[in-house]
């Protein structure tokens, strides 16, 4: 490791909202307590999930804001060892659910001169939402542009983490690896694996979704990007049962990363102020 570098694990979860929570609840305590990420994004959460979440990471802070998104679609946990908020926000790029939005941090490691770090996440559109099958238009090509121009003003040219659940298989991709960001397999040089659906899952019955018979395809949509001064190490597709159950449909992906020694390079830090709506 260089001089003044300081290296954590993040990770992205869908964490399914609050469906079998009875059941996958054990999972995802154990899961916790045996990967715990320095840095955590979270898609579908809700209320209980939160607090399951909050108690599975004492060590751990997230943003406490009364915007109902915070609690009802994606949270943000850094360790606090390792990390100090400096600020907050939440952006609207276009997302059809309610209170969805572009969340994202600004946190400063506590260790070394390594500069700050734009840590966010988004869940784009189901191409299952009805505006979508009415008209067959995709909507989260539009919303991924929206996402880049946001993170092109709150980061700038620092360092930038922007985690998804992407709900798609190519143009959204498209648009934020020419946005400048690249995920974390593709940084070395690989290809994801199959982020959902999990199988089994013992709790679920049949193969169709509510929309179809036909059985969901196994896919990739789970994604950690990077962009600015940061270094990608490692990446993996976290497989995870405990007592033959699994915490989520989805899986998380983790990833290990790098920043440099020195300050952060001019442009970054200049958005809105703490907790925008």
């Amino acid at each position: 490791m260089l001089t003044g570098s300081f290296t954590f694990v993040a990770m992205t979860y869908n964490v399914w909202g609050d469906a079998h929570l009875e059941q996958r609840e054990p999972a995802l305590r154990d899961l916790f307590a045996t990967r715990a990420p320095d840095l955590l994004a979270t898609q579908e959460l809700r209320p209980r999930t939160r607090e399951v979440l909050d108690e599975a990471l004492p060590g751990h802070a997230r943003v406490h804001d009364d915007f109902p998104g915070w609690g009802g679609q994606s949270n943000l946990w850094w360790r606090t060892e390792l990390f100090e908020l400096v600020e907050y926000g939440r952006r609207d790029v276009g997302i059809l659910a309610a209170d969805a939005g572009l969340f994202w941090v600004r946190l400063r490691p506590l260790a070394g001169d390594a500069p700050p770090i734009v840590f966010s996440t988004a869940h784009l559109t189901w191409p299952g939402h009805p505006d979508e099958r009415q008209d067959g238009r995709n909507r989260r090509t539009g919303q991924a542009q929206r996402v880049v121009a946001a993170l092109d003003e709150i980061a700038g040219d620092g360092a930038a983490l922007f985690t998804v659940d992407i709900n798609d298989i190519g143009p959204p991709l498209w648009e934020l690896g020419n946005g400048g960001f690249l995920d974390s397999f593709t940084a070395l040089g690989r290809t994801s694996p199959v982020t959902h659906p999990v199988s089994p899952m013992p709790f679920t019955t049949g193969i169709g979704t509510r929309l179809s018979p036909l059985g969901s395809p196994a896919k990739a949509i789970d994604w950690i990007f990077s962009r600015g001064p940061i270094t990608t190490r490692a990446s993996e597709v976290v497989e995870f049962f405990s007592a033959g159950s699994a915490p989520s449909d989805h899986k998380p992906v983790a990833a290990t990363f790098t920043l440099p020694s020195g300050a952060a390079p001019a442009g970054a830090g200049t958005t809105s102020n703490q907790g925008e709506k």
